[in-house]
């Protein structure tokens, strides 16, 4: 496959490019400063900001998926509205190029996925992270109308260190409660990714990445 990856110098986005290489992977990482993204042999980098629709689709062209890693740092300045602006010019590039997967990089938490969640985790949900989270659930609102083979993934809590032996990765209608504050190393979470951009069943659902026992499933009235 031949995947772009946005937001390729940061946490998630510089794990999903060494993923997608270490799979053989041909990789566009799209970027601000190239400078910032060490050269390696199948990874073209490609400078250009995210409110360039032409740009970003001359960067997608021939690309199978496009893969959103972009976020905003919990001390970004306020208003923090940088998914709401970037987003529609993102999935508009996506469909000028003609790419067929959108694989968009959200957050467990993020609008009512945070009914699946314990209360310590609302409570941060609803507190530290509040304004970055508020941004991504209104700019994924209009995901579903832009026609394109999207899927929305909602990682649990992350961080830097050896990935773990495996993950879980469910649609998150099939997800009743997410217990404590489970985390996962970013290199589970770009692995994930990777799969799930080559994944064509998974087409307009939202994912859940958890740790193995990060998960309880969801109860099914009785008929």
């Amino acid at each position: 496959m031949k995947i772009v990856v946005l937001g390729a110098t940061g946490n998630i986005g510089s794990h999903v490019v060494k993923e997608a290489l270490s799979q053989g992977h041909e990789v566009v990482a799209y970027v601000r400063n190239p400078d910032a993204v060490q050269r390696q042999t199948g990874l073209t980098v490609v400078r250009g900001p995210l409110d360039d629709r032409a740009a970003m689709a001359k960067a997608f062209a021939g690309g199978d998926a496009v893969i959103s890693a972009i976020g905003v740092a919990l001390r970004a300045k306020k208003p923090i509205d940088l998914m709401q602006r970037t987003l529609p010019v993102i999935t508009a590039a996506v469909q000028d190029a003609g790419v067929e997967r959108f694989v968009l990089v959200s957050a467990f938490g993020v609008g009512d996925t945070a009914a699946k969640a314990s209360f310590l985790g609302r409570l941060v949900y609803k507190t530290v992270v509040a304004a970055i989270f508020k941004d991504k659930a209104l700019s994924e609102q209009n995901l579903p109308v832009t026609g394109l083979n999207w899927t929305i993934v909602n990682p649990v809590n992350l961080k830097e260190a050896p990935a773990v032996p495996a993950a879980t990765v469910k649609p998150l209608d099939q997800v009743g409660r997410v217990p404590g504050l489970p985390t996962l190393p970013f290199a589970n979470v770009a692995r994930a990714l990777v799969e799930i951009a080559a994944d064509r069943g998974l087409a307009g659902q939202r994912v859940l990445v958890t740790t193995e026992k990060g998960w309880k499933p969801q109860k099914h009235a009785a008929a």
